[in-house]
């Protein structure tokens, strides 16, 4: 029996999910949850000694990137088949260049495939704003001193602005501010995302009608728990709803990778 378990451990195909945030390696396998967490000072502390959780330039890095996917790639379970890769990127990580240096490394490091979804979709998904409903949201999220604020949609987030400041830093009016400008550069046409696939009409147009309604009057947060009480329960109209913060990365991995294998995305 232990022999079959085995088995079928080694010839089954792995989903392997990896964020590389605030200077931490944290890897989970579908199956198998977490198993690697630690930061990269631990994993090469006479390489990255400059690397610290306010210093993201190991993502254009390709020596460093190579060396840290082969290290997950080396503590992720054997198998038959290797491993296809997950990772959550920053979201301005946008240039085509910048993107293929992150396959790039993973390539060298003998996975797979590489599939890369950046970080404020992946941390919304995680965070239980409810990602998939028909009504534009507005959504900030916190990291690496670095607050992004965007619209979630129907299962994507559109515009995203970022200030680049500490959130001790924030005040009222920066989110103000910056929501107008989504506000004011959101056209009232359905985005291309959509009129660029197939959909059945009567989805089509639910998601035309959504996308034209007003701007939900909340404002959701994912941030640190030790700012949850920087500002008071309104900033302006909205109101202040607080999000999942800790591991939201990781669980909208998780939730990404297990809705494409349902799809049979690849």
């Amino acid at each position: 029996m232990i022999k079959t378990k085995n088995m079928i451990e080694f010839i089954r195909n792995k989903y392997v999910g990896l964020d590389l945030h605030n200077g931490k390696v944290k890897a989970f396998e579908i199956k198998d949850d977490i198993y690697i967490d630690k930061s990269i000072q631990e994993i090469y502390p006479n390489i990255l000694k400059d690397i610290d959780e306010d210093n993201d330039s190991y993502w254009y890095d390709l020596d460093i990137m190579r060396k840290l996917l082969i290290y997950v790639s080396k503590n992720t379970k054997k198998s038959l088949f290797r491993h296809k890769l997950y990772i959550a990127i920053p979201f301005e990580i946008s240039e085509s260049k910048d993107k293929r240096l992150i396959v790039d490394a993973a390539l060298q490091s003998k996975w797979r495939s590489v599939y890369m979804i950046n970080n404020f979709l992946c941390s919304a998904v995680g965070s239980g704003i409810g990602i998939n409903e028909i009504k534009r949201k507005i959504y900030v999220y916190y990291s690496q001193n670095k607050i992004y604020i965007g619209l979630i949609f129907a299962g994507g987030a559109f515009n995203v602005k970022i200030l680049e400041k500490d959130y001790n830093q924030l005040i009222e009016m920066d989110i103000i501010n910056k929501i107008e400008e989504l506000l004011n550069e959101s056209s009232s046409e359905l985005p291309e995302q959509f009129t660029g696939i197939k959909l059945l009409k009567k989805d089509l147009d639910k998601i035309s009608k959504g996308w034209k309604l007003e701007v939900e009057r909340k404002i959701y947060l994912s941030v640190p728990p030790n700012f949850k009480n920087k500002f008071h329960l309104n900033i302006g109209k909205y109101e202040l709803v607080y999000l999942d913060y800790e591991n939201n990365i990781l669980n909208g991995l998780k939730k990404t990778i297990k809705g494409l294998k349902k799809l049979r995305y690849h």
